[in-house]
């Protein structure tokens, strides 16, 4: 098939270092060419993909102030989707991961196009909005995530879990007796004073490799870093050579993530290092994490405390099959199911099976 993978202009694909979506979409790109076929990745020019690449500008966060991400990044997706849409006849298939913006182009083009929903939906304006483009294909990334709008009339055409390329972590030895592990973004909800209090209660050192983003430097200044001592150490952002190592070197990676998270790529990457996961009972986690094998699903703190001295339990194979279920190639395969459901929709002139009842009608 051609398919036309349309990604944000913030970060490169894949990222330097933070942005999950990012990565998912490279791992995708290239996965899909290596099954034969025939990928356009429109994206920002510092991208490396093995499909084609529609070069757009340098990624919009490396160049642009608070103001100009909020009043002019916008107006650049649209443009670009207004330029995919005028070559629509090029692809089969418009797989976009822009979310939101995609929908008038979606609707108004009959070029089959779903849209992958990496974000939460749990918020207000969503509500009224999404009804508004109910016919259009969506894909979420767990199926806890559609939770939030499971009083909306939408077309989900499948949940395709989120897949990366797991070939370096075979190369990594877990260490059941290092450090406990903090990986993602400090912020409240990913529950870093969490994972210190849990360290400490264990006596245990804790290693923190995470970004500190420009809007949550206030709470990483006055709520995080006054608790923080010699037993923890933070060592920022990491990239993907240094992931492997990481978390093999950790005896557990704590995922006090007090949010619906629609889906963790830190519990996969984990996993495929062999080292088991403690999180909260929050989201997407028990998609993810199979308790008492491949980690522990707790419901508090006290709980997660608990876990980590039974940590020793879980043998670290049953945590690398567990991520085999979450790779590039599983990833892959579920995406080409939808498009292949969307492509002979179209050659039938007809509606996707999806669940899919009356559109609600726009105001």
């Amino acid at each position: 098939m051609r398919i036309a993978q349309v990604a944000p202009l913030y970060e490169a694909v894949p990222p330097g270092a933070y942005g999950g979506t990012e990565r998912i979409i490279a791992a995708l790109c290239d996965g899909l060419v290596e099954m034969g076929h025939d990928v356009t990745l429109f994206a920002p020019r510092t991208s490396e993909t093995i499909a084609t690449l529609e070069a757009y500008e340098d990624p919009l966060r490396e160049r642009f102030d608070a103001d100009e991400l909020v009043n002019l990044a916008p107006h650049l997706h649209l443009q670009m989707m207004a330029d995919l849409y005028a070559r629509r006849d090029e692809f089969d298939v418009v797989h976009s991961h822009l979310d939101i913006w995609t929908f008038p182009f979606a609707r108004l083009f009959d070029t089959p196009t779903v849209l992958t929903m990496h974000g939460r939906l749990d918020l207000d304006f969503l509500h009224d909005l999404l009804p508004r483009y109910g016919s259009v294909p969506l894909v979420s990334i767990s199926n806890d995530q559609r939770r939030a709008v499971a009083d909306l009339d939408l077309t989900w055409a499948a949940t395709v879990y989120n897949g990366l390329d797991f070939s370096t972590y075979g190369d990594v030895s877990h260490d059941p007796d290092g450090y406990l592990g903090f990986v993602g973004r400090i912020a409240e909800e990913k529950g870093p004073l969490a994972a210190i209090e849990i360290a400490r209660r264990c006596d245990l050192p804790l290693r923190v490799a995470a970004k500190v983003d420009p809007l949550d430097e206030p709470y990483y200044e006055e709520e995080v870093a006054p608790l923080m001592g010699p037993d923890v150490d933070f060592v920022g952002e990491i990239d993907e050579q240094q992931k492997p190592p990481f978390y093999a070197g950790a005896r557990a990676t704590l995922f006090p993530s007090d949010w619906p998270e629609p889906f963790g790529l830190v519990m996969i990457e984990s996993m495929a290092a062999g080292t088991p996961v403690i999180a909260l009972r929050r989201g997407s986690v028990p998609e993810v994490i199979e308790d008492g094998v491949s980690g522990f699903i707790c419901d508090d703190v006290d709980e997660m405390v608990e876990a980590v001295r039974r940590v020793g339990d879980i043998d670290p194979d049953a945590c690398r099959q567990r991520a085999e279920r979450f790779s590039a190639q599983a990833m892959c395969r579920g995406y080409v199911q939808v498009y292949e459901q969307l492509t002979r929709a179209r050659a039938a002139d007809a509606h996707i099976p999806a669940q899919r009842q009356e559109r609600v009608p726009t105001t």
